[in-house]
């Protein structure tokens, strides 16, 4: 999984940087969406490598707080409306989900299979 959460991680920062040119910068909220999404990108690839910062807190707690963090991403995308409430509602449920893998993740993984030994 550690491995895994690398190659993750470049997928989501390609994305990241493709989106901040097609979009730009242009409202706070595009801001925010995309270095929402840069940071969660760094933070997986980050878990995929042993550094003195995944030494300290481990691997899995970083990889955790990524997913959270992917889990805030989706609510900067949320958009209430007449036409858009399955959109909002699957968007919701999307983040609660992210944000309980995360939260589990960095616990050690009672719900999924995590190992926080696993090195590199």
């Amino acid at each position: 999984m550690r491995r895994g959460s690398r190659w993750l991680g470049y997928f989501i920062l390609l994305l990241g940087f493709g989106l901040s040119t097609l979009v730009g910068f242009s409202t706070l909220d595009a801001l925010v969406s995309v270095g929402l999404l840069v940071l969660v990108g760094l933070l997986f690839v980050l878990a995929g490598f042993e550094t003195p910062l995944t030494k300290r807190f481990g691997w899995h707690r970083i990889f955790g707080l990524g997913f959270f963090l992917m889990g805030l991403y989706q609510l900067t995308n949320l958009s209430f409306g007449t036409d858009g409430m399955l959109y909002a509602a699957a968007t919701l449920s999307l983040a609660g989900l992210f944000a309980f893998m995360g939260f589990d993740i960095a616990r050690g993984g009672s719900h999924f299979d995590v190992d926080p030994d696993e090195t590199v």
